[in-house]
């Protein structure tokens, strides 16, 4: 009976099992919260006790919104120069810069000669495009809200002398403060720029490795000499590891109009994400076999709604016991470096890969290592 109906049962069973899957593999996606966002202060007036007041205002502002509130962290730099620096390797989603002066031209708001206090706040926006625009409007109202308090202080002092505002002061306590906006890094026409390499490289890793496992169980090579073997997979996984790293690239260029300076150093890192992946993967399927393949098909479905989120974004199970483990964030890391903040390709996110390819072949050279073992005691 299941003979006769197995392909009708199979393709039920498959249905309701590749649906439940799909929408399982979404569960990080739902109800997001902004965890610990860090953010900066930078105080180009520290003498002042205005300025002080205003900064250490802004630092009590730990959570906002009222249902599953979003947390900031915030972390007081020394300079804008500093804060360069610190944009540059990714620290902070944005900052809030108290200019020089904002005290002293604070006191001459309410006279005849006004002078506006200045502030200008930062945006990382290559770093999380969603959390950049979260903390763009996060920014407004703070300012916004600064503004109300020092426009509010100064009708107060003239109620409490009982004075008559001066249409000066008047046109100026509109908007006492003068607010510049600067985004560093911005993303342009590139916002997907580097997830667009995390499907093809993945994926053509997986199909690559599997040809490789089983051209390794071909009957024509069958009897030859295990290590020799392995180091024809490790020549074929490297040559096309470095045809597909020059020709994904090319591909963005040629099908999303997607033009890069630094197009070498992109080829190369993608070669290096594109032969680390193939280890791995090779190196596990020579222990488990096929069975191990469905893993790496998975995992893609399930690291993907995980990598398109900011790490502050996702839960404490996935931050901290999914996430690290994801071999692909490695690359998205590194796209986001090399793309947005123009780092070479020696990098934290290159070695991570290099540690990944050396124990995926670590995996492939003990399985050849055993299985050639076994072979000697056999004869």
């Amino acid at each position: 009976m299941f003979k006769k109906y197995k392909f009708w049962l199979l393709a039920a069973v498959g249905g309701i099992a590749l649906s439940f899957i799909m929408v399982l593999s979404q569960i990080p996606t739902v109800h997001t919260t902004v965890k610990n966002l860090p953010l900066a202060i930078v105080n180009e007036d520290p003498t002042n006790s205005i300025s002080k007041k205003i900064v250490d205002q802004l630092k009590k502002v730990t959570s906002v919104g009222d249902k599953n509130p979003t947390t900031l962290k915030w972390t007081t730099v020394k300079s804008t120069a500093a804060l360069k620096q610190d944009m540059s390797k990714q620290k902070f989603y944005g900052a809030i810069i108290i200019k020089r002066h904002f005290g002293e031209n604070m006191a001459t708001l309410a006279t005849a000669t006004p002078t506006k206090p200045s502030v200008t706040t930062v945006i990382n926006q290559a770093k999380n495009p969603t959390v950049s625009t979260a903390v763009t409007n996060l920014f407004s109202h703070m300012t916004t809200t600064i503004s109300g308090t020092i426009s509010k202080n100064i009708i107060t002092q003239f109620a409490l002398h009982q004075q008559p505002i001066p249409i000066v002061v008047a046109k100026t306590i509109a908007q006492p403060l003068n607010v510049t906006n600067q985004i560093v890094h911005p993303t342009e026409n590139k916002v997907n720029a580097t997830a667009i390499y995390f499907q093809p490289l993945w994926l053509s890793s997986v199909i690559i490795s599997l040809m490789l496992f089983y051209a390794a169980k071909d009957g024509q090579l069958r009897g030859k000499n295990k290590y020799r073997l392995a180091t024809m997979q490790l020549i074929t996984a490297a040559s096309l590891a470095i045809f597909i790293g020059v020709m994904t690239p090319l591909y963005t260029t040629w099908l999303l109009d997607y033009h890069f300076q630094n197009f070498w150093t992109i080829a190369l890192f993608a070669t290096i994400a594109e032969f680390s992946f193939i280890m791995i993967i090779l190196g596990i399927l020579s222990w488990t076999g096929f069975i191990g393949l469905p893993l790496f098909v998975l995992l893609m479905f399930f690291a993907l709604p995980i990598l398109q989120l900011a790490p502050e974004m996702l839960s404490h199970f996935y931050r901290d016991s999914i996430y690290p483990w994801l071999p692909m964030r490695f690359l998205i890391d590194g796209m986001r470096g090399i793309i947005y903040y123009h780092d070479g390709i020696w990098h934290t996110p290159t070695f991570n890969l290099l540690w990944v390819m050396v124990i995926g072949m670590l995996l492939l050279i003990a399985k050849v290592f055993l299985a050639q073992t076994r072979n000697i005691i056999a004869k």
